[in-house]
């Protein structure tokens, strides 16, 4: 629902200007650089956009996750690699290359309770401490639970709207006999009629919904393990094609070399037999001499 949301460039630009103190107006001038099929699966990084030469890269995460810098550095190298390639631009020359500034938010929404902001080090992941690396990613993850950050809720519309949602979707959820489907609706119902991104949950309720209950944590553990578990047999296949093939590698050569000491014996058998012929064309000029001398003999 966050990338979603966020894939409307109205709200990825009212997000951006409030986090970036600016008041850019036309959404058009925003060019979405969202990747697709990154880092493991079908897994994409959730927003990531540029304008005015920032580039911004927004996840956002349900479960604390202090890997993001080691993603985010994965998701801003792939995203550069295909600027400089869509750009032409030349990296091997002597000249400068250019690239946007990179910044790098992760919006936390989560059950356990974390400040209003943290800053994510890449440098917090390196197992010599002592020593100082030479590449370091910092992210800033914000927590947009709708008890936190309220001067940032405030001052944005769509991440109020979507703090809010959430924290109705997560208290109705947790009533006796109401499914998910209804605790997203009654949500909906809550935020339309409080105004709250009114326009939009009028419109896309159905998809709201349905993003809501086709994807679950039970559901994503259930697609990884069957992932691994294909992986491995994939795996065990390659093996045993490979096995196969270099049984029929060793097969052609043990057949390549029969032929070849065929070829010998045919050849031996070849130069025999043109032997033999030179000798029995010898016999009979030496016969026919023979038998001039008996001719001559008898005159």
């Amino acid at each position: 629902l966050f990338a979603y949301m966020l894939s409307h460039k109205e709200y990825a630009l009212q997000v951006y200007n409030v986090l970036n103190n600016s008041n850019y107006t036309n959404s058009d001038d925003i060019e979405i650089t969202t990747l697709e099929n990154v880092v493991f699966i079908n897994i994409k990084n959730d927003v990531s956009f540029i304008l005015d030469n920032i580039f911004s890269l927004y996840e956002h995460q349900s479960t604390y996750n202090p890997n993001m810098p080691l993603r985010s550095l994965f998701y801003i190298s792939d995203s550069y690699e295909r600027i400089i390639k869509n750009n032409e631009l030349n990296i091997y020359g002597s000249r400068l290359v250019k690239i946007p500034t990179p910044k790098c938010v992760v919006f936390y929404n989560g059950e356990q309770d974390y400040p209003d902001k943290m800053i994510l080090k890449l440098s917090d992941a390196f197992e010599n401490k002592n020593s100082e690396g030479d590449i370091e990613v910092q992210v800033t993850m914000l927590n947009i639970n709708y008890s936190h950050n309220k001067n940032l809720l405030e001052n944005c519309e769509v991440l109020k709207g979507y703090s809010l949602y959430n924290e109705k979707f997560k208290e109705y959820n947790k009533l006796e006999r109401m499914s998910k489907t209804e605790a997203a609706l009654k949500a909906i119902d809550y935020c339309i009629k409080h105004n709250v991104l009114a326009d939009f949950f009028k419109k896309r309720r159905n998809e709201v919904v349905g993003m809501i209950l086709e994807y679950t944590a039970e559901q994503a553990e259930k697609d990884m393990a069957a992932l691994e578990n294909e992986i491995v047999a994939k795996e065990q296949k390659l093996t045993e094609t490979k096995e196969q093939l270099k049984a029929k590698e060793q097969k052609l050569t043990e057949t390549k070399e029969q032929l070849e000491a065929k070829e010998q014996k045919l050849t031996e058998a070849k130069e025999q037999l043109e032997t033999k012929e030179k000798r029995i064309v010898d016999l009979e000029q030496k016969v026919a001499f023979l038998m001039d001398e008996v001719s001559k003999l008898r005159a």
